[in-house]
């Protein structure tokens, strides 16, 4: 089981870019929302949170990582599906195709990292732990 999330960060920086693609985090009249392009073969997430989270692919194809008990649950998702990712649930997305997915959360965004779903995150900038 993950710890508690340590890191309480907000929505605060409008765009975020980097060589996965971009986020646009989204205040619209009060609703906090991220829109994100990822470009094949790269990895988001592997992390939790103590809301709910909630993912609509609207382009492409993710597989989806998330840890269950002691065992890691694989699926793939694509375009129109809708996830819900219980809260303090480990997960990692691998995008198999050029996606574009929008997020959001059942309370205020707060996160937490679990280091063998991270790590992956982390390797594709050349940063190993």
């Amino acid at each position: 089981m993950p710890k508690k999330p340590a890191k309480k960060t907000g929505l605060d920086a409008p765009v975020h870019k980097d060589i996965r693609g971009e986020i646009r985090r989204n205040d619209f009249c009060g609703a906090k929302f991220n829109v994100l392009s990822t470009k094949a073969g790269y990895f988001r997430s592997g992390d939790f949170h103590p809301n709910i989270q909630y993912d609509v692919i609207l382009k492409g194809k993710f597989r989806l990582t998330m840890r269950k008990g002691n065992k890691d649950i694989v699926s793939i998702k694509g375009e129109n599906e809708f996830i819900e990712i219980p809260p303090n649930t480990p997960h990692l997305f691998e995008a198999i195709t050029d996606t574009v997915m929008l997020e959001w959360w059942s309370g205020p965004f707060e996160v937490g990292y679990y280091e063998p779903y991270r790590k992956f995150v982390e390797e594709q900038f050349g940063k190993k732990k």
